[in-house]
C-alpha cells in the first residue's frame, strides 16, 4: 500500500494576498479610468477621514500616508524617505493632530525618531497629538515609529510586530534575512556550555573551537544593534505615549524598558514576522491602541482608502519600473518608483 504523501500546512497570506483576495479590491480594479481618477477619490477619502477624525477628537485633525508595497526589494524605510516626507508634512502643517496611515515592513530604525520628530514639529494648538494608524501592517522600524505616537489606531486585520534588528547574510548564494538576536544567543549559549563543562571538568576543545569560528566583532555589533533597538524603542515611549499614564519618570522609565524588553524577547515573539494583534499590543503589551470596530464608519473609511492604495501601488506608469511608496495628504501625493 503507498504511502499518503505528506500534507503541507496551509501557509499565511502575505500582505498583498490578503487585500487582493477582498471584493473591495476587486471592485476598485473594475472602476473605469483607475489610474485617472484614485487620486482624487483617495483625496477625497482623506478629507472625510479629517472630518470623523477631528469630530472624534473636538481638534484639528490632518491625515497623511506613507504606504510601501511590500516584498519589493527597497520597499523599506530609509533616509531617502525623508524630503517626501517632510514635503507631504508641509502639506498639512500647522494642525493640531497629525495621523499618519503607515504601512510598512519596517526598515532603517536609525530614522525613525527623526522621522517622529519631523511629524510633532508641524503640530500647533494646545493639544497636540500625534497617532499612527496601522490598516494592514507595521513591523519592526516602522512598529518603533507607532511607539513614538501618542496613540495607535488599529483594525481587526492590524498587525504589529517585534523590533528585534534584522541582518542580511548570503547563504549559497542566496541573500537571506535573520535576527541579530539569533547570533548573540548563539554566541550566550556557546559561553554558556563552556563554563558548565568547566564546572564539571570537561573536555572543552570541541567548544573552544566553535567560539573560535565565530566572528566576535560581527556579534558585538549585533549587540549594540540591539541595544540601539532597546533605547530607541523606551525613549520614545518614555517622551510621548507613556508620559499621561506614568507622570514620574522612575516609574516612565521602568515601563518603557518593560515594553521594549518584551518586543525584542524571542520567548514572547519567536519570529520576528510574528503577528501582534492591537488587543495584544492593548492589553499585554500594555500600549495606547484604539481598536476600531470593523463596522465603525472611520475604520470603513480607513480600509477604503488603504485599499485604494494598494491599487495605486499595483499599477504601472511605464514598464519595469515599479511603484514602491505612497506618500500623501488631501492635497499632495508623490509617489516613489523603482526597478
Amino acid at each position: 500500500m503507498a504511502a499518503s504523501p505528506p500534507t503541507t500546512p496551509p501557509q499565511k497570506p502575505t500582505p498583498e494576498e490578503k487585500v487582493k483576495k477582498s471584493p473591495l479590491f476587486v471592485n476598485i480594479l473594475n472602476e473605469l479610468n483607475v489610474d485617472a481618477d484614485q487620486l482624487q477619490k483617495r483625496q477625497a477619502l482623506m478629507t472625510q477621514i479629517e472630518t470623523l477624525l477631528s469630530a472624534r477628537y473636538g481638534a484639528r485633525n490632518r491625515l497623511i500616508s506613507y504606504i510601501f508595497r511590500f516584498g519589493h526589494p527597497h520597499a523599506l524605510m530609509l533616509t531617502a524617505d525623508i524630503p517626501s516626507l517632510e514635503t507631504i508634512l508641509n502639506s498639512v502643517t500647522g494642525a493640531e493632530q497629525i495621523n499618519v496611515i503607515l504601512h510598512s515592513p519596517g526598515g532603517d530604525a536609525t530614522i525613525v525618531e527623526k522621522m517622529v520628530d519631523m511629524c510633532r514639529s508641524h503640530l500647533s494648538g494646545n493639544n497636540r497629538q500625534l497617532r499612527i494608524i496601522v490598516p494592514n501592517v507595521a513591523k519592526s522600524a516602522a512598529t518603533v515609529m507607532a511607539l513614538g505616537s501618542d496613540t495607535i489606531i488599529m483594525g481587526y486585520p492590524s498587525e504589529l510586530g517585534p523590533i528585534d534588528p534584522q541582518v542580511q547574510i548570503t547563504v549559497s548564494g542566496s541573500n537571506q534575512w535573520l535576527s541579530a538576536l539569533s547570533f548573540v544567543e548563539s554566541r550566550d549559549i556557546l559561553m554558556k556550555q563552556i563554563e558548565e563543562a568547566i564546572k564539571q571538568k570537561k573536555p572543552t576543545v570541541g567548544l573552544l573551537t566553535q567560539l573560535a569560528g565565530l566572528n566576535i566583532p560581527f556579534i558585538q555589533e549585533m549587540d549594540h544593534q540591539i541595544d540601539f533597538a532597546k533605547k530607541t524603542a523606551s525613549r520614545l515611549l518614555q517622551k510621548y505615549m507613556l508620559k499621561p499614564t506614568y507622570p514620574r519618570r522612575d516609574a516612565r522609565l521602568r515601563k518603557a524598558n518593560q515594553i521594549a524588553e518584551k518586543l525584542l524577547s524571542k520567548k514572547l515573539f519567536p519570529v520576528h514576522g510574528q503577528f501582534i494583534d492591537g488587543a495584544t499590543a492593548k492589553n499585554e503589551l500594555q500600549l495606547n491602541v484604539e481598536v476600531l470596530d470593523m463596522k465603525d464608519e472611520l475604520w470603513l473609511k480607513i480600509w477604503e482608502y488603504y485599499v485604494r492604495s494598494e491599487v495605486q501601488m499595483n499599477i504601472q506608469r511605464q514598464p519595469g519600473q515599479n511603484k514602491i511608496k505612497l506618500f500623501e495628504s488631501s492635497h499632495a501625493s508623490l509617489v516613489a518608483q523603482g526597478n
